[in-house]
């Protein structure tokens, strides 16, 4: 049997561009739509397989076919890179949106995933590395929603001090969940998160266990925190942790979000409040040298997500569809 040989049509000839644009036709329609290889098509139109690759590609570069990718998660890796533009992100994870009027926990729980899924790439990326984590409830959610590898040499840090008043979510968790399913070293500072007294706070600093957790922290390859809002419902309220009179007294100093248990204003500055100056942890300012991501869930995180890019708190995001359209709205 003698093999194919491409039907070349003289240059001059009046027919030979139609000719051309049908086999480049039906070679596109071929591969792409009948699914079929170079070397099926080559023998159902008598044509080399060189033939029928420069065909294929003349097609790709004559806008004959027109490739499209309609995968509904087009859409977020579209909002993802928006975001990134638009607020100067070194990334951004966007999780689609319930449709429950922006507040979901279903929301919340993609959201976790999806954070969890980013500090399990930081582990992979630096298994001996350090992650400096806060605690609450969405941290405690990234902690349950936790898969990665084994990686005994990383290390586990909080960033503010672990013992509470009250708290629905054990501060201890999120550190030891997570290097336990690991395998790596948990480290706490075992201390208040709110001292009594300023003074109180200088000594706890000083003490030998929390500075070392804190030297820690402050070397971390990867920083982690949920982002809340300054109000009543916030967790840190919610939980007791902060009293409405200490919350009054952050938003008369213009806080409008936290994050870690720190409250900066509507720029993405630290305020000169009583919590701040009590709070027991890694500064403000750390976590903007730092390699750190931001969470959010929830319509009424937009305007303390706004505030915190504002001033560079984080530079990476994990949000939802709700947040991000929120925020790009505010972008212009």
């Amino acid at each position: 049997m003698e093999t194919p040989t491409d039907f070349e049509v003289a240059d001059d000839a009046p027919s030979a561009r139609a000719a051309e644009t049908e086999a480049m036709v039906r070679a596109a329609w071929l591969y792409f739509i009948g699914e079929m290889n170079q070397s099926e098509i080559a023998d159902r139109l008598g044509l080399s397989r060189v033939k029928v690759n420069r065909l294929i590609a003349a097609a790709r570069s004559e806008g004959v076919v027109d490739v499209r990718i309609v995968h509904p998660s087009i859409a977020l890796i579209e909002l993802e890179n928006r975001m990134c533009h638009a607020y100067q992100l070194d990334s951004c994870r966007v999780v689609p949106a319930a449709g429950e009027g922006g507040e979901s926990e279903i929301d919340k729980r993609f959201v976790a995933i999806a954070a969890a899924e980013t500090l399990a790439r930081g582990v992979a990326q630096k298994p001996d590395g350090v992650f400096a984590l806060s605690w609450g409830t969405t941290m405690a959610a990234v902690a349950h929603a936790y898969r990665g590898a084994r990686a005994p040499r990383a290390r586990f840090v909080s960033v503010m001090g672990s013992l509470t008043r009250k708290a629905a979510s054990n501060p201890y968790e999120v550190v030891h969940r997570i290097a336990e399913r690991t395998g790596g070293e948990g480290y706490f500072i075992p201390a208040p998160y709110l001292a009594d007294t300023m003074a109180d706070r200088e000594v706890l600093m000083a003490q030998r266990t929390v500075r070392t957790s804190l030297d820690l922290a402050r070397s971390a390859d990867l920083a982690m925190s949920g982002v809340t809002e300054a109000t009543p419902n916030s967790f840190l309220v919610a939980q007791k942790l902060v009293t409405i009179e200490e919350l009054e007294d952050c938003r008369a100093n213009g806080a409008v979000g936290s994050f870690a248990g720190l409250f900066f204003d509507r720029d993405g500055r630290f305020v000169d409040c009583d919590v701040n100056r009590r709070r027991v942890g890694v500064s403000g300012e750390t976590f903007r040298g730092l390699n750190t991501v931001g969470i959010a869930a929830g319509r009424s995180k937009i305007e303390s997500v706004l505030a915190a890019l504002r001033g560079g708190v984080f530079r990476h995001l994990v949000t939802d569809e709700t947040v991000a359209l929120g925020l790009l709205a505010e972008a212009g």
